[in-house]
């Protein structure tokens, strides 16, 4: 009796069993997953090294040129301060009605800023009102070629430029004044002289009433000059004498005439003077 009480109990706890619920297996966390791949940051991008061949479009840096206006000193003009967004050259260009001309001097400049750069130009070909433009370095690095690779930079569509102007006081039109003299220990004397730009002061004979050979000249300082002696050829002097003012627009200080150092003109007029080498004291 106690083994069947025995059975029954073990097979209905069997059943009861078999009838629970089942136990849910433990939670386990996911597998961690690697993050998703990000892309690497967008760098900025490198600087401009050029502009495009195209004569120079926008940079990254604007480009600028300030420039006073000025008397032209030790034949060269001054650049105040000038922004490039490469390496390039400022470059002087002559006024030509109201706009740029030929161009008269260059100087490198480097990309970034750069201030008070001195300018050599040819001081004889020099106008009253020039433009300072700022040129690309696009061909022959170190080289100047324009025109040529080196063309104007721009920002935007404009050329990077500024036009200036020399003060009135060196505009005022070029003179000489002689007066009638004897010839001393072979020279002559002549009482004043301006010029805007350096150059000569020449003395040619006279053949026919105009002027001839040239027997003696001195050099000229931008500005007026007063009692300028000049050393001549006192063999070859006649009676009348010109003191007339040239150009030094060849190799500077070196007198070249016949050749780049012509006769200074007033419009038309070459500025020059007669005097007679006959006065008494």
């Amino acid at each position: 009796m106690n083994r069947l009480v025995l059975s029954v109990a073990v097979a209905l706890a069997a059943l009861l069993a078999a009838c629970a619920p089942q136990a849910a297996p433990p939670t386990q966390a996911p597998p961690t997953q690697a993050p998703a791949a990000q892309a690497p940051p967008t760098e900025a991008p490198p600087p401009m090294d050029d502009y495009s061949r195209a004569g120079g479009d926008v940079a990254p840096t604007t480009a600028s040129v300030e420039i006073g206006d000025q008397p032209i000193v030790d034949g060269a003009v001054t650049v105040s301060k000038i922004q490039a967004a490469v390496d390039g050259w400022i470059v002087i260009h002559t006024g030509a009605e109201g706009k740029p001309g030929p161009v008269i001097g260059y100087a490198p400049v480097s990309a970034g800023e750069s201030s008070d750069v001195s300018v050599t130009i040819d001081a004889a070909q020099a106008t009253a009102m020039m433009f300072a433009m700022l040129h690309v370095d696009e061909g022959v690095k170190g080289t100047y070629e324009f025109p040529g690779a080196d063309a104007p930079a721009k920002d935007g569509d404009a050329i990077v430029m500024q036009a200036f102007n020399q003060p009135e006081a060196m505009m005022t039109a070029p003179s000489v004044v002689a007066e009638d003299q004897s010839i001393v220990e072979d020279s002559v004397t002549i009482a004043s002289a301006y010029m805007a730009v350096p150059g000569w002061v020449v003395i040619h004979t006279a053949v026919d009433g105009k002027p001839g050979p040239v027997i003696g000249y001195a050099p000229l300082p931008q500005g007026e000059s007063k009692d300028v002696r000049v050393e001549i050829d006192e063999s070859d002097a006649t009676t009348t004498l010109f003191a007339m003012l040239h150009v030094d627009a060849g190799v500077v200080g070196t007198y070249e005439f016949p050749g780049a150092d012509a006769p200074v003109k007033d419009g038309d007029a070459i500025v020059m003077v007669p005097f007679s080498t006959e006065y008494q004291y």
